[in-house]
């Protein structure tokens, strides 16, 4: 997918990408640099954080979440 920077520096992230990767309307945006590469990942709430992690081994789902994001770092 290709987006367009417009005058004020903003992006649009298309939404089947906001949907995959959790970035609802209002969310906060963090973005990372990474072996030359440009990373946004949504800036979760505590809420959000609390939420995510209730009922699941912690260390289970942040070795999920790593493994989702070499495969997305390594395209």
């Amino acid at each position: 997918m290709i987006t367009t920077v417009n005058p004020k520096g903003q992006v649009t992230i298309p939404e089947p990408l906001r949907d995959r990767y959790g970035f609802p309307p209002g969310t906060k945006v963090v973005w990372l640099e990474r072996d030359g590469d440009l990373i946004p990942k949504p800036l979760l709430s505590v809420e959000q954080l609390r939420g995510r992690f209730k009922g699941a081994e912690l260390t289970t789902m942040l070795l999920e979440e790593r493994a989702r994001d070499r495969k997305h770092e390594d395209g």
